[in-house]
């Protein structure tokens, strides 16, 4: 199974990020993993920060999953819509990979939090390993990025899934993040660097989380810009210019400067009125020292002509070769200009530079071995809702069942129908009048495809009459009481399953459990090895996939048919991919109470163990013990499946129902089902108050089923 990494931006500048990205690929490639990368939208608002992915294009040999292009992604986008397509994207091309990295989206304009909510929200459903990849923001205190990363841990790393995190701090004392946008003083230079690096080590290693300091300061000057650009940014005049000019960083002349010698791949931004600083500037030149660039500010025609010093440093500097601008604005105007130009800047086109900045991030990535780091304590065996809903509509998109739905002319099915027909999930068959379902349809908007098959079931029952007269249970009935059955279309459509001519039965919108189930005991009967029909629902928590039963068919089941609940369970779970571990439920965890309810939980939890000891299965167990990792080793330190349990079953119905809808309605989940199990052929029961989903997902579980016999 590949191993999937989400690396999200937090407060962060493009080429950092992007920087980080390209370490980590190279760390992995180092290490002789099949790696693929993963963008998964890739155009924003015409926003094109898709670096990453053309320096690798350019640089390195690597695979990559299709991106999703959309125009804008604000709260009227339907997320759920993005969500899909991103998963399909990926489950598309995960084979014969080790490791796959998802570069996380990058937050522009104002929606911070919305980006980062969906960075989060993909790495939640894909079961990723997180990097969060940050930086120390202009006028930063301790305080503020130790509340950034508070918001960090307390909203998404509590969860189930997500247990290892690695931070990427980034040494930065430029102002916004730019590492072009240099201003070189004394305050910055000695006083933050120091308090705020010990603070933060402090604090995340307190918090036991893994982080890599990586000092971009000491490489951010390898980002070079010609000069033109500055000078056509800023709408500068041209004194001198030298022929492919190259700036790596600005430096900003005030009061509080650190006079230097070295001013090579500097633009040195000065106002003309500082003859100080210009004298010294004077001498370097005479001296040989190199200088780049100089822009003045403050920049008069008038006094230049009239000062001689002045004129002097212009024509030596254009000796020496030295690119000479000048603007009218003052210093502060131009700071102020400068403060947000090339922060989005990535060198795509120099392979030279793009393999130093790779070999500088490896230097420090590679310290904590992270692919090994994120192997020990990955939880392979969570599935999100997400997933789990994906992979059951592809399986049953895969094997095309025909699935009858006995009350055709409900207005709910035929939407449910519809739907199913338009994603080619299953082969809908409806009963019922078809003037009337086309009627309902056409009021409705409701497209129906020809591939949704209706039929007029007074048309056919007469058809099934001998079939009926031959079957033990009504053998001694007359005709006119055998047409009176056949007048219910459950019970027609029962017939129809037995015989073959359909491969699922769901039905319930408008009638009762028992009115679902009595025909099938009668007519489909159990599987041999069975004594009773049990249910079970899908729960889709947030915190993965658990399977609950029986909430809705046994009212108080004894020790061996609790135990046949708890097979039949274990069955079902794997026909859905999910490997079974198996809690009983009661009120007591282990040997902690006694009484008749307890006795029975244990004494079903032994036949089980007996019949198929190659089960994990536990009991008695509380709920809290059987879900909650930390609870469970407290209570149960020995359980395999403390802590960790996919299956839970009830010890009675009352008990059961009261669970399933207490937890569906107070966190707002998706439940699916109840699903019957232990029937000879798929029949399910639906909700009266099922939604459209609802019977859309009890459908793709019903075609699953009558693949395989449970």
């Amino acid at each position: 199974m590949s191993k999937i990494i989400i690396s999200i931006p937090v407060d962060v500048d493009v080429n950092f990020f992007t920087s980080v990205n390209l370490g980590l690929i190279h760390n992995l490639q180092a290490q002789n993993l099949i790696c693929k990368f993963f963008k998964p939208i890739s155009q924003i608002e015409n926003n094109f920060f898709n670096y990453t992915k053309e320096v690798l294009t350019k640089s390195t040999t690597i695979d990559y999953i299709k991106s999703l292009n959309i125009l804008k992604l604000d709260n009227t986008i339907k997320y759920n819509d993005i969500i899909d397509n991103i998963i399909q994207n990926y489950y598309s091309n995960i084979t014969k990979t080790n490791i796959i990295l998802i570069e996380g989206l990058i937050p522009i304009s104002t929606e911070q939090e919305l980006f980062f909510n969906l960075n989060c929200k993909i790495a939640t459903i894909l079961n990723a390993n997180i990097i969060f990849v940050t930086s120390m923001l202009k006028k930063n205190t301790f305080e503020q990025i130790k509340l950034k990363i508070n918001s960090i841990f307390n909203n998404f790393l509590s969860k189930k899934q997500l247990y290892n995190s690695l931070y990427i701090i980034k040494e930065s004392f430029q102002k916004n993040n730019n590492p072009f946008f240099y201003c070189y003083n004394i305050f910055l230079k000695n006083n933050i660097e120091k308090k705020i690096t010990n603070n933060i080590n402090s604090f995340l290693l307190k918090n036991n989380k893994s982080f890599i300091y990586i000092p971009w300061g000491k490489i951010s000057h390898i980002f070079k810009i010609n000069i033109i650009e500055i000078c056509q940014y800023l709408n500068c005049n041209i004194i001198n210019i030298i022929d492919n000019c190259k700036i790596k960083s600005t430096i900003f002349i005030d009061n509080n400067i650190i006079y230097k010698k070295h001013f090579f791949e500097y633009v040195i931004i000065v106002s003309i009125n500082n003859i100080n600083f210009l004298k010294y500037l004077y001498k370097l030149i005479i001296n040989g020292n190199i200088i780049t660039a100089i822009l003045f500010t403050e920049y008069k025609e008038n006094y230049i002509i009239d000062n001689k010093f002045i004129n002097n440093l212009i024509n030596l500097s254009i000796k020496n070769n030295i690119t000479l601008l000048n603007i009218n604005l003052n210093i502060w105007q131009i700071y102020s200009k400068l403060e947000n130009f090339n922060k989005n800047y990535f060198p795509l086109q120099d392979k030279l530079l793009i393999n130093k900045i790779k070999n500088y991030m490896l230097k420090y990535i590679d310290k904590i071995i992270f692919f090994n780091n994120f192997n020990k304590n990955i939880n392979d065996d969570y599935i999100s809702p997400y997933i789990f809903k994906y992979n059951i509509i592809k399986q049953a998109k895969e094997i095309n069942k025909s699935i009858l739905l006995p009350e055709g002319n409900e207005l709910r099915i035929i939407k449910a129908a519809s739907i199913c027909a338009n994603q080619k999930i299953a082969n809908c068959i409806l009963l019922g009048k078809v003037k009337e379902i086309e009627n309902i349809a056409k009021i409705n908007n409701i497209f129906l495809d020809k591939t949704i098959n209706i039929i007029d079931p007074d048309h056919i029952r007469n058809n099934y009459i001998n079939f009926v007269i031959n079957m033990k249970k009504y053998k001694n009935m007359d005709i006119y009481s055998i047409q009176n059955l056949l007048k219910n279309n459950i019970f027609l459509a029962t017939i129809m399953l037995k015989l073959g001519e359909v491969d699922g039965l769901v039905s319930g919108v408008n009638h009762t459990t028992a009115d679902t189930i009595r025909p099938a005991l009668q007519i489909i009967k159990t599987l041999p090895q069975y004594s009773l029909i049990s249910s079970i629902f899908f729960m889709l928590l947030k915190q993965g996939v658990l399977i609950y039963g029986d909430c809705a068919i046994n009212p108080n089941p004894n020790a061996e048919q609790l135990a046949e609940i708890a097979i039949q369970s274990a069955e079902s779970a794997k026909l859905f991919n999910i490997k079974p571990k198996i809690a009983m439920m009661s009120y007591a965890t282990g040997n902690s109470a006694a009484g008749k309810d307890v006795d029975l939980v244990f004494q079903a939890t032994k036949i089980v163990q007996n019949k198929y000891p190659n089960l994990i299965i536990d009991g008695p167990l509380q709920y809290d013990a059987a879900i909650i990792k930390n609870i469970g080793k407290y209570k149960a330190p020995n359980s395999l499946v403390a802590g960790q349990a996919n299956i839970i079953i009830f010890p009675n119905l009352n008990a059961g129902n009261i669970t399933y809808k207490a937890v569906q309605r107070s966190s707002e989940i998706i439940s699916i089902g109840p699903i019957l199990q232990g029937i000879n052929k798929p029949v399910n029961d639906l909700s009266r108050g099922s939604s459209i989903e609802d019977i859309i997902y009890t459908i793709i579980i019903t075609s699953i089923q009558s693949s395989n016999k449970i």
